[in-house]
């Protein structure tokens, strides 16, 4: 065997545009997914409706994303993601089409939720169980930079949506956005592949390969490669690894902490304008959460490789915690943001931690049906947060009995994780 045929992630291993088109496709459809909160105000102040009202349309494509990420995962794990991906670009504009031309309310709540819910069910199952097929060795890392295009939206996003608004007003800022979204993410679905072996080339991040690397250097004769993780024969059923404690613990903990980050998303720009601050200066919260959420994905996203999925699950779920406290007691533009701060780092960081625990826990046989139901079970209390949280404000005009309830549920979820046993991982 030549030195050269063991050589590890060459520059031109075509894992990296898997990479790179998901954080394109992350970046583009979370970044849209993000300036709801920015047209709330607008939408309540035109067309008269309730928060209520206008809150139950991110919670209904929360619920959509649920059903289809399982769906898109599983379609995955079969057809690949190009097909997924091109779909999802042509519902995103047609959503935001629709949005921008609305006058009742059951438009509202049928083009967002089937459209842009659609959209959003694709973005992190399809390109996520991609990157774990491509990366073994450096899957966290690589799935934080996948996730780092999230956080390059949200910072991007809102600040952008709030000058569309000023200038244009909300319905032609919508049109704008149908008019960038779709095709970005359709183009960036061309570069995809499901697998190395999909694409036809060799895979260049096994775990394996540097102990090939050795033997060469050591110029002895190349046994066969032998994995010698535990072995997957006889493999399991997605069904049998559905029953495992392990992964109904993880579904408890997507269900606590995604009942609280739509609401987040919805809520804080108006809590802020609420509070006496400035559109434009509240959507800046959102932009804020983005961009430190980069740098959760990034450190979180290194750190999965060193201690594992589950520990630095548990890390993010106590930054989050401390955001959640300090919360309570922010009332004004310094605490909200210093809240944006520290809830932004452990949003970007828990969202980079999911895929590869999963991966951990399960392998990647059937990583994008076990990945995709996991935010089907959390999406399915995911989809209530907005609206719990609109309706309890138009019952008490105050938001903190909704803001108390994400301390509970972020203390909910670090329980189930912390029950998943060390021995639990990788078997």
């Amino acid at each position: 065997m030549r030195k050269e045929s063991v050589t590890l992630l060459s520059k031109h291993y075509h894992g990296y545009a898997i990479v790179a088109a998901g954080f394109v496709i992350q970046g583009t459809i979370v970044g849209a997914i993000f300036t709801y909160g920015v047209f709330f105000d607008a939408m309540h102040t035109e067309l008269g409706w309730s928060r209520a009202a206008i809150s139950a349309a991110p919670s209904l494509a929360s619920l959509v994303m649920g059903f289809t990420a399982m769906l898109f995962g599983r379609l995955t794990d079969v057809t690949g993601p190009r097909r997924i991906l091109s779909a999802a670009g042509v519902a995103i504009t047609l959503g935001f089409l629709i949005m921008s031309r609305m006058t009742m309310p059951w438009h509202l709540l049928v083009a967002y939720p089937i459209f842009v819910g659609l959209a959003f069910g694709s973005h992190d199952v399809v390109t996520l169980s991609a990157v774990a097929r491509w990366f073994e060795r450096r899957r966290g890392r690589m799935s934080a930079i996948v996730k780092v295009g999230t956080g390059t939206g949200q910072v991007i996003a809102p600040a952008a949506a709030a000058v569309l608004i000023s200038l244009f007003g909300w319905r032609n800022a919508y049109l704008w956005i149908a008019a960038v979204t779709g095709p970005l993410v359709f183009l960036a679905a061309r570069w995809m592949y499901r697998s190395p072996e999909d694409a036809g080339v060799p895979h260049q991040d096994a775990a394996v390969l540097p102990n090939l690397a050795a033997v060469v250097e050591a110029s002895t004769p190349t046994p066969p490669a032998v994995d010698e993780r535990a072995p997957e024969a006889p493999p399991q059923r997605a069904r049998d690894m559905m029953r495992r404690p392990e992964f109904l613990r993880l579904g408890i903990a997507q269900g606590a902490v995604l009942f609280c980050t739509p609401i987040i998303i919805v809520h804080l720009v108006p809590h802020a304008t609420d509070l006496g601050i400035e559109r434009a200066f509240a959507a800046g919260l959102l932009s804020v959460i983005g961009g430190f959420s980069i740098a959760g994905r990034m450190v979180m996203g290194s750190l999965v490789d060193r201690i594992g999925g589950r520990l630095a699950l548990l890390y993010c779920y106590a930054i989050m915690l401390t955001s959640f406290v300090l919360l309570q007691f922010a009332a004004g533009p310094v605490l909200l943001y210093l809240f944006a701060v520290i809830y932004g780092f452990a949003h970007g960081g828990m969202f980079t931690c999911v895929s590869p625990l999963v991966a951990e826990l399960f392998g990647i046989r059937v990583h994008g049906l076990l990945y995709g139901t996991t935010i089907f079970v959390g999406t399915l209390a995911g989809s209530l947060g907005p609206t719990v949280a609109g309706a309890v404000f138009d019952l008490t005009g105050s938001y903190r009995p909704a803001f108390l309830l994400l301390i509970v549920l972020v203390l909910v979820a670090a329980g189930a994780i912390a029950s998943i046993r060390a021995r639990e991982i990788g078997t």
